[in-house]
């Protein structure tokens, strides 16, 4: 609004002008590199359709997409088909394995779904499925009917990612639609919200030849904590007793406390800030010049339990315990502008989603129950270790799980599969989490009653005989210091 006085008749008038502008409400905008659109184009084939996963990182309007990739088409019992699938579902399976998708109606919704799930296992922790893209001879959402298809193929997307909260897939907010006409090579970009009306919104796509600028954010989890299981409750499954210690484990990292760099920021402290003030401290010690790919280090601290002094003390008898001890390694990225309070958010998905991963491909892969006799009362579980692959001409790194016995080629397997990534073996960063020894284990949990009790006695006759020794010395100094004394 602005005033202006004019003089008339010796009185003052003021006269207000008074702008108002109108605007539309402004739609999301979506960044990603010029590869991606390669790689979109390349997906192009006459008279079929081919849809996929959209990955990467949203914050407020703006997304930062990091991958697209293909969904396989289901052929045979590979990672895909792992969860259990529903008679209507491997119909569509079956459809579309032997017609291709010839039209977005033939879709098969758990299908998609299925790839998400196992894509966001791979992701790093702030980071999910953001929508699908959709490659085919026309454009898809001028069409109702394959609007409905794809909304309904969100739906199915998001009711399969909410129902482990721990992988930390859940997108509530708006989900993405790219679609591709793969004869006029136009693309077109919607975002839908598929809770709520599900219309859909305008979203500009760019394409971009510079690449996105992450912050990588490294952290290394120390775990040893014994769970006793009561011998007052009914026998559970070993898979029961890992979904508690799940439980159990992610409130206590979601209530723990986040230190960067040796200090507790605020929350709206930016990183961008932080990584700068490290750079220049380095350069100061070292004269060192070129550090843009330093990482920022995370610590993290667990509070203490509280317990009063004064309440009677309970005895809870116990049938077995769970140790879950080892080291988990936590490596997340987040976009240039970041501030603390969504590092700390990153941090904490990552830990959560990569033991909820392990832990339930772990569940998954056990064919029965371990009784076994009273004489094997400890039995070691491990868990698939953490290996890292990172994208083409990119720092972000995803996740693989290899089980023990596995190798990079495992990996790369996995990648082929379900990120549709052709990856050297040398790329895999296969040393981050070390395997197991189990010998090692057994013999740390090995206790023998009359090897402790040798053990103590040796110990006390050897004090018994430095004391002995060091009263000796003590005696013939006095002595000797005697002699002296009248000699001279």
């Amino acid at each position: 609004m602005i005033h202006s006085a004019s003089t008339y008749r010796g009185k003052v008038a003021i006269y207000f002008y008074v702008f108002v502008e109108t605007s539309k409400a402004m739609g999301r905008t979506v960044y990603a590199e010029e590869r991606l659109h390669n790689y979109l184009t390349s997906l192009a084939k006459p008279d079929e359709y081919t849809i996929g996963l959209i990955v990467g990182q949203s914050v407020g309007q703006r997304d930062y997409i990091v991958h697209l990739a293909k969904t396989p088409p289901p052929l045979g019992k590979n990672v895909v088909e792992e969860t259990l699938l529903s008679s209507t579902a491997e119909a569509e399976q079956n459809t579309a394995v032997e017609n291709h998708i010839r039209a977005v109606k033939d879709i098969p919704e758990s299908w998609v779904a299925d790839h998400a799930k196992h894509v966001t296992r791979m992701l790093p922790g702030g980071m999910r499925v953001l929508g699908t893209f959709i490659v085919g001879p026309e454009d898809i959402t001028n069409n109702n009917s394959n609007v409905q298809k794809l909304r309904s193929v969100l739906a199915t997307m998001q009711k399969n990612l909410s129902c482990n909260k721990y992988l930390c897939g859940d997108n509530n907010e708006e989900h993405l639609i790219l679609n591709l006409n793969s004869v006029t090579q136009k693309y077109t970009c919607k975002s839908v919200e598929i809770h709520t009306s599900g219309i859909l919104k305008p979203a500009d796509w760019k394409f971009q030849a510079k690449a996105t600028k992450w912050h990588q954010l490294e952290a290394l989890v120390d775990f040893d904590r014994l769970f006793l299981i009561a011998a007052n409750k009914d026998p559970e499954t070993l898979k029961k007793q890992l979904q508690d210690i799940l439980k159990s484990v992610s409130d206590i990292i979601e209530s723990s406390l986040i230190v960067i760099e040796g200090e507790v920021r605020s929350p709206n402290d930016t990183l961008e800030l932080i990584s700068k003030s490290k750079k220049d401290e380095k350069n100061s010690k070292n004269n060192e010049k070129n550090n843009n790919d330093q990482s920022i280090q995370i610590n993290l601290y667990i509070p203490c339990e509280e317990k009063n002094m004064n309440s009677d003390v309970k005895i809870t008898p116990c049938s077995a315990s769970i140790r879950l001890v080892g080291q988990l390694v936590s490596r997340t990225f987040v976009h240039q502008k970041a501030n603390v309070e969504e590092a700390n958010i990153a941090i904490k998905q990552d830990i959560i989603r990569s033991l909820a991963s392990r832990l339930e491909m772990h569940w998954d892969s056990l064919i029965e129950e371990e009784n076994g006799s009273p004489e094997e009362n400890i039995t070691l579980h491990e868990p698939p270790r953490r290996v890292l692959i990172a994208l083409p001409e990119s720092k972000v790194t995803l996740s693989d799980y290899l089980f023990p016995g596995e190798g990079p080629q495992e990996a790369l397997l996995s990648l082929q599969e379900l990120l549709d990534l052709e990856v050297q073996e040398n790329n895999v960063q296969k040393d981050i989490e070390l395997e197991a020894d189990p010998s090692e284990f057994y013999s740390q949990n090995k206790i023998d009653v009359k090897t402790t009790d040798l053990n103590i006695d040796s110990t006390g006759n050897r004090q018994t005989k430095i004391y002995i020794a060091s009263v000796s010395i003590a005696i013939l100094i006095v002595i000797l210091a005697i002699i002296i004394q009248k000699l001279y």
